[in-house]
């Protein structure tokens, strides 16, 4: 298997820079996920992992072997496309025993191998039907097979599951998690969907504007956003970032006065500024008699879910809640921040302040 590491790459097309100075380091058998919007860069920079685009400055890394200028074919890397890339003049069994064939594997081991990846894949009953015959579902196993079945040291994924039904992405988010840590790959995964990369990674890379924003676990991507794009990106409904004023150490939301905490309050009070904002994420706001005074807008039942929808002045905020919570349109309430679990943001720089927290 093989650690991944990126320094300084950046690609650029003519005058448009897709990936501006990454500096990323994978571990050897970690499943990393790149997340981003569209056109911030991931797709291109799972390109320069796999060798079909060269950077225009920087360097790729595989267990510190310097492979920036080694061409895709000697790399070692399996690559899932989003379009699934098959030969569809061939079986499904051709597909899969194709890239044993061309790495000279025995007939008998090729066989022993073609028969465990189909089963795995629940693709034994359709071994001797064309590719071109299967359903969208079952192409993108098969993509998914095809690949990980020569066992490359470094998997990549692009958008594999975008194509296929819900329950079908549900399932495969499964399968593609039992696959990497049976094979201890080295797995890195681009996707737009963020429940896709919190659910199957142990890292998650989050991208914006060609730059790498934060790489981290995903749970401190979530408590401990870096910045409010990431806070606003993670989450759904995402976190809400609540302006507030500050004058002589105390603090006013659009909809009046609100104590923050010691912790809070010390990084406010380090601060130079006037303005911040508060990062509280849906759940942890609480219905209370005292705290931010806020008129209830819009209320949906999603599954046990109920989400509210506050107008606090000129600032629109989320709280979620159990489905039982009594709750209507038109009501005047009171939210209370979860303090302990909120955050500020520089309104300019947009990045959390961490004053007084350890690393």
């Amino acid at each position: 298997m093989a650690s991944v590491t990126l320094e300084g790459t950046t690609k650029r097309f003519g005058s448009f820079t897709a990936v501006q100075s990454m500096n990323l380091a994978i571990r050897d058998a970690e499943f990393v996920a790149i997340l981003g919007p569209s056109g911030c860069g991931k797709s291109t920079t799972m390109n320069m992992i796999a060798g079909i685009e060269a950077p225009n400055e920087g360097s790729i890394h595989f267990d510190g072997r310097d492979v920036t200028q080694v061409p895709m074919d000697r790399r070692g890397v399996g690559f899932v496309f989003q379009n699934y890339a098959l030969f569809t003049h061939m079986s499904v069994r051709g597909n899969l025993a194709f890239g044993l064939e061309v790495q000279g594997v025995p007939r008998a081991e090729t066989d022993r191998r073609v028969g465990e990846m189909a089963e795995f894949m629940a693709l034994s009953h359709r071994l001797d039907a064309p590719s071109a015959s299967l359903s969208v579902n079952e192409m993108q196993k098969l993509a998914i097979g095809r690949s990980a079945i020569v066992e490359p040291s470094i998997f990549l994924l692009d958008e594999p599951l975008s194509n296929l039904d819900a329950a079908f992405r549900e399932k495969m988010r499964s399968d593609l998690r039992s696959l990497q840590r049976s094979l201890k790959q080295t797995m890195v995964y681009v996707t737009h969907d963020q429940i896709e990369a919190m659910g199957l990674a142990d890292r998650i890379a989050v991208m914006d504007n060609a730059t790498l924003q934060q790489f981290a676990s995903p749970a401190e991507i979530y408590a401990r956003p870096h910045n409010t794009f990431v806070a606003g990106f993670i989450g759904a409904p995402s976190m809400n970032l609540i302006p507030l004023k500050m004058s002589e150490g105390a603090a006013t939301t659009p909809s009046g006065p609100l104590q923050l905490d010691a912790r809070l309050q010390a990084q406010a009070n380090a601060h130079r500024g006037s303005e911040l904002l508060l990062g509280v994420r849906p759940e942890d706001m609480t219905l209370s008699d005292t705290g931010i005074s806020a008129r209830t807008i819009l209320v949906e039942t999603v599954g046990r879910r109920r989400i509210g929808h506050f107008d606090l002045g000129t600032t629109r905020v989320l709280g979620t809640w159990e489905r039982s919570t009594p709750l209507a349109a038109g009501d005047l309430v009171s939210l209370m921040p979860d303090l302990a679990k909120s955050h500020l943001f520089d309104p300019k720089t947009g990045l959390r302040l961490t004053h007084g927290e350890s690393s």
